[in-house]
């Protein structure tokens, strides 16, 4: 994939940065931790390019980021309710994906290098997540789903971290080593990135506003 290209693909995630940035004071707080991810992505891409510049090697910022990408996720699942019926999932996701990292990165492996199987960990966690919230929207609305941010976002995630569990597995048993192969997969994810930021950044359209004002009891 040309660079070009491939920087267009990265950065169409200014799109719905700026749609959140733009609604953000009208957004309803549960969408919140989704808005936030977001411009930690852009955050990401932007400081990749500084990294890679300056020492040829964005693992170090990329490392970080899927921590906090994935407790950010996590985070934004608790506020759209998936886990009121067993609170204790919550803090025992956010304690496993703390503790994997750590041991990925300073234990088994080293943060200069990019940490596959954790992506592949939280990727994971990240798809029966969203299988679980689809389910239950179905179960719970049945008409206008498709209108609804959480589970437009939802349907995004299945396939875009499914994807992504499939690269990093791909890494994990040296299946990348054809450049050509590698081009084409890389290319993929690409096209699946800007297509899921254009749909981040209609949800963002469908986001419900914050209540003007609280009755008093």
């Amino acid at each position: 994939m040309g660079f070009t290209l491939d920087l267009i693909l990265s950065f169409s995630i200014v799109i719905p940065a700026i749609m959140g940035w733009t609604r953000f004071s009208r957004v309803h707080p549960a969408y919140y931790p989704i808005i936030f991810c977001i411009w930690l992505g852009l955050a990401n891409e932007l400081s990749s390019l500084w990294f890679i510049h300056l020492f040829h090697s964005n693992a170090i910022n990329s490392n970080i980021y899927v921590l906090l990408e994935s407790m950010i996720l996590c985070w934004q699942f608790q506020r759209w309710g998936l886990f009121t019926r067993y609170k204790w999932i919550y803090p025992v996701l956010m304690g496993i994906l703390f503790a994997a990292w750590l041991t990925e990165n300073f234990i088994i492996s080293s943060i200069h290098l990019f940490s596959s199987w954790f992506r592949i960990l939280y990727a994971f966690i990240v798809v029966l997540l969203s299988i679980s919230l689809v389910n239950y929207q179905i179960v719970r609305e049945r008409r206008g789903m498709l209108r609804n941010p959480e589970t437009v976002i939802s349907l995004v995630f299945i396939v875009y971290y499914t994807y992504k569990v499939l690269v990093e597995t791909f890494w994990v048993y040296g299946l990348n080593e054809n450049s050509n192969f590698r081009t084409h997969i890389y290319l993929i994810l690409g096209f699946i990135n800007l297509i899921s930021n254009l749909i981040y950044a209609l949800a963002i359209l469908w986001m419900p506003t914050k209540p003007r004002f609280i009755l008093p009891y």
